[in-house]
């Protein structure tokens, strides 16, 4: 009863297959192909975007996604030895999508994620390991962020040539 309700008034899944056939954001997010991303930060974003964007579906590739990702880090917590005892992390990510057959540019956009994890004095192994945890939360969020302005742009682009 309530999806007749919300369906009546225009509303539509953003992931929902498109009319007629068409695959919707769906589709157009599984052939957006993700450029290489260097570092290490760079690669773990670029795995998580291939994740959510489903590139393994086997659609061609009809947009690439190129993104550009910074990581500042930055002692919050002191010791009495100045050595930081907590560690804020902090990542930007600049994407542009452009179309592979006229190679200009759909859009651009922008994702920021923040994190922070402990130092342990006399483990180092063990704080090594928490900003390798935390690098990896700071690509996973934004990875989310960035497919879902994708998704969004898509869904834009959808209502205005229908």
């Amino acid at each position: 009863m309530l999806l007749a309700l919300v369906g009546g008034c225009g509303f539509r899944p953003i992931y929902a297959d498109g009319p007629a056939g068409q695959g919707g954001v769906a589709a157009e997010l599984a052939a957006t192909r993700v450029a290489l991303i260097p570092e290490r930060t760079g690669q773990l974003l670029r795995a998580a975007l291939n994740q959510r964007l489903r590139n393994g579906a086997g659609a061609p590739a009809q947009n690439e996604l190129q993104v550009a990702v910074s990581l500042t880090r930055q002692g919050v917590g002191v010791r009495g030895d100045d050595t930081a005892s907590r560690v804020r992390v902090s990542a930007v990510a600049n994407y542009t999508l452009t179309s592979l057959g006229s190679r200009e540019p759909l859009v651009t956009g922008r994702a920021f994620a923040a994190d922070a994890f402990n130092v342990m004095s006399n483990e180092y192994f063990a704080s090594q390991l928490s900003g390798e945890a935390a690098d990896e939360r700071l690509t996973e969020r934004l990875a989310d962020d960035i497919v879902a302005q994708l998704a969004a742009f898509y869904a834009r682009r959808a209502a205005r040539t229908s």
